[in-house]
């Protein structure tokens, strides 16, 4: 019976939980700060289970990162984690195996081991920011360094506002809950999370609503591209502003019909806000044997 620790450091909050066989047993969430928070985390869930240490940790974060090394390089959405040696820090800490990879990845494999478990399927988190992960053949992609599946930043607006990463018009920009933010301070002048907008929107005025059209129109056609390059059998979402499916989404799959052919089947996923966080406690049964050099 596998002790694993899964760790999810998300561009707002990080949570971290205890499984065994498959099981969440205990679980904590704080807003994201630094390692060390990670690290007391982890000792306070050991404690409050019974474990001396783990068998392994798996922790999913947002990219850019050198997952063979371990480290994450530095995140647009977190930009004060730079250089960050997760996998040694954690190792040294707690005498175990420990796996690094992008965090929508790992809610793919959440998906995989523990929500639709579908063999063929996209995960998307739309949410602070725009991220994926693929599976195919029941077997995650991972890319050439382990990078696949970075939905958020596709172009998709040449000459549209500066995206985080450096690039301009990046779906990510243009859509996630930061982009959706930026819009409203830019055309409302106020500075409104998303959640708020999309708030004011739904309540009929008229310039978040414009604001959450544009966003959903740019949504729908990043999944509509790509449905038509990889076919999966679902689309699964997740994140933030899923919340607001009920009416974010008819837009968003307006968008998609007219932009794709066939019928993309696009469900949310079964595990909530806690997706990523399965997906971390699994990913060292799932992470590539060629780069696990610890």
């Amino acid at each position: 019976m596998r002790r694993l620790i899964g760790v999810d450091i998300g561009g707002t909050r990080t949570r971290v939980g205890a499984f065994s066989a498959g099981e969440l047993l205990a679980r904590r969430e704080f807003p994201t700060q630094g390692m060390e928070q990670a690290n007391q985390a982890i000792r306070n869930l050991l404690s409050q289970v019974g474990w001396e240490r783990p068998e392994a940790i798996g922790v999913g974060a947002p990219s850019p990162m050198d997952m063979r090394a371990g480290i994450i390089l530095g995140c647009p959405n977190l930009p004060h984690w730079r250089n960050v040696k997760v996998v040694e820090e954690l190792r040294e800490a707690f005498g175990c195996p420990v796996y690094l990879a992008n965090d929508a990845t790992c809610a793919a494999i959440g998906e995989l081991e523990f929500g639709h478990r579908a063999r063929d399927f996209v995960y998307i988190t739309w949410s602070t920011g725009i991220g994926g992960g693929i599976v195919a053949g029941g077997r995650v992609v991972w890319g050439a360094t382990g990078q696949a599946g970075e939905i958020g930043h596709m172009v998709i607006r040449p000459d549209g506002p500066l995206c985080r990463c450096g690039k301009r018009g990046c779906l990510e920009a243009v859509a996630s809950g930061t982009g959706i933010a930026r819009a409203a301070e830019e055309r409302l002048g106020e500075r409104l999370p998303a959640k708020e907008v999309v708030a004011r929107a739904r309540a009929g005025d008229p310039g978040a609503r414009g604001i959450a059209e544009e966003a959903c129109r740019a949504f729908g056609q990043g999944l509509a591209i790509v449905w038509e390059l990889l076919e999966p059998e679902l689309v699964i979402l997740g994140g933030g502003l899923t919340q607001a499916w009920d009416y974010l989404g008819p837009m968003v799959m307006e968008a998609l019909g007219r932009m794709a052919r066939g019928k993309p089947r696009v469900v949310l996923t079964k595990l909530g806000d806690d997706v990523g966080l399965y997906g971390a406690a699994a990913l060292p049964d799932h992470f590539p044997k060629e780069w696990a050099s610890r």
